[in-house]
């Protein structure tokens, strides 16, 4: 039926004590503006719900329809509708349950509560417990709540913490599961509101389905399943790539598990949390300035240097996963490959292993004394080990005129680890062999040292294959 101004009419029916039936005559847009208001705020979903208030029967053919079983109940239903300070209709609705605990709009009230609860959960903690039971008391008799299930998914971690109990855990697990499965159903085009666009409904569905695995992945963290928590915020970065906040808890996740494997993984996440700031939930500008002092100490400690930080902090700003196959390397991986290298160098080669031995006792704790005692003015190697020569990459020759001074890279052909000095200016003739690049082979007796950076020093050496100038030498000291 219309009004006059063309509008619809629902007739909305109540029954007194006596049990005679009342009508209370309302346009039907007034009514449903103030169930969008239950569905649209706090936290509820945005989907006209199914428990809007049936009309009055008009045919035989119809299904029961529930009633008021009185006119204060009614009035006590208007109260609810007409407040809209969220505590004044937390205090109607308890009144109103009080009086009429097996009301036939029980369904309906529940409805009121979660929105109400739902929307004093954000400031008032006190309530958040409160909307977790009123959403599991829905659920026991609409196992497909839709509101119930994302509330809890929403709520429960928040209540839970870092340690919470197996029931509440169990209770977001569960929701959150069924909230992903029904979500199809849930978000059909027949549920969208009439004022919303389609392209609005679907980020709804995309923020909260992905709010959902965030629940699934705090749920298996909370009983140490590690790798289910790291596929579902992973999947939920799927669904929805345009989250810093995800981000954040699944970065902050994998650096707590402190696993050396999940750093590089750690770090792309402080990174894409530090660079991302909208369209969809973000950190603040001070939480991604924190998440990028993070990032940048983390990385190197991790990888020893700054090298490649940039990349990766480009391909975090453009993807909320890393690609297939990313990677850092550790500084301890590359120690560890870097001592595989040098053992299998020192079971390969003598001299090398002579050299390294020299250079591991005179960098430790009593490294001078080492020296005096058993290198200073010793000729080295001097037969030790059946080792008669040592040999590098020529690195320097200075200076460029009547040269006296060579340094040469024995552990690293880059890196300069001896020195080689000449009391008489190398002859011009050999420093067709004595050059920068040549790999040469020597021996001398040992002058002097540093320990950081280290250097091995030594005097007139002597040098297979070239011919230097005279020089008259002491006898030094020969190792036994």
């Amino acid at each position: 039926m219309k009004n006059s101004s063309g509008e619809v009419i629902v007739d909305f029916c109540f029954r007194s004590a006596q049990g005679k039936a009342i009508k209370n005559r309302q346009p039907l847009r007034a009514f449903l503006k103030r169930a969008g208001r239950i569905i649209l705020a706090g936290g509820a979903l945005a989907f006209i719900p199914s428990f809007v208030t049936a009309p009055c029967a008009h045919a035989q053919d119809q299904k029961p329809q529930p009633n008021w079983k009185d006119r204060d109940e009614y009035d006590a239903f208007q109260k609810v509708q007409t407040t809209t300070d969220p505590k004044g209709r937390l205090d109607a609705l308890k009144a109103w349950e009080d009086k009429y605990p097996t009301s036939e709009f029980v369904a309906m009230r529940n409805q009121y509560y979660l929105d109400t609860l739902s929307r004093l959960a954000s400031s008032d903690p006190s309530q958040r417990q409160a909307l977790l039971n009123k959403a599991q008391d829905v659920l026991k008799t609409d196992p497909k709540n839709a509101n119930a299930q994302y509330l809890i998914a929403l709520w429960g971690p928040i209540v839970g913490g870092a340690s919470p109990s197996p029931d509440l855990a169990g209770q977001v697990e569960s929701a959150a599961h069924a909230f992903i499965g029904d979500s199809d159903q849930a978000f059909a085009d027949a549920n969208k509101p009439p004022n919303m666009s389609a392209a609005d409904w679907t980020k709804v569905k995309v923020s909260r389905v992905a709010l959902a695995h965030n629940a699934l992945a705090w749920a298996a963290a909370s009983k140490k399943d590690f790798p289910t928590a790291e596929s579902e915020y992973k999947e939920s970065l799927t669904v929805n790539p345009d989250s810093g906040q995800t981000s954040a808890l699944y970065a902050r996740m994998l650096y707590e598990e402190k696993d050396d494997k999940k750093y590089p993984e750690a770090l792309f996440q402080y990174a894409r949390t530090a660079q991302y700031s909208g369209p969809g939930p973000a950190q603040s500008a001070t939480g991604r300035q924190q998440a990028l002092d993070f990032f940048n100490k983390l990385y190197k400690t991790y990888h020893g240097s700054d090298e490649g930080k940039d990349q990766v902090l480009a391909e975090a700003k453009t993807s909320a996963l890393p690609p297939a196959g990313f990677t850092i390397s550790s500084i301890a991986a590359k120690m560890a490959a870097d001592a595989d290298a040098t053992n299998a160098r020192i079971k390969a080669d003598p001299s090398f292993a002579l050299w390294y031995s020299l250079k591991v006792n005179l960098t430790g704790d009593q490294g001078p004394a080492f020296f005096t005692n058993s290198v200073k003015d010793y000729e080295l190697p001097g037969g030790a080990n059946g080792v008669k020569n040592f040999s590098g990459t020529i690195l320097t020759v200075e200076p460029a005129d009547k040269p006296t001074r060579v340094t040469l890279g024995i552990e690293d052909p880059t890196k300069a680890d001896a020195t080689l000095l000449f009391t008489t200016p190398i002859p011009t003739a050999a420093l067709s062999k004595i050059k920068v690049g040549e790999k040469i082979e020597f021996s001398a007796e040992a002058d002097s040292y540093t320990k950081d950076p280290y250097m091995l020093t030594f005097k007139d050496p002597e040098i297979p294959g070239v011919e230097l100038a005279p020089v008259v030498r002491k006898p030094g000291r020969k190792k036994k």
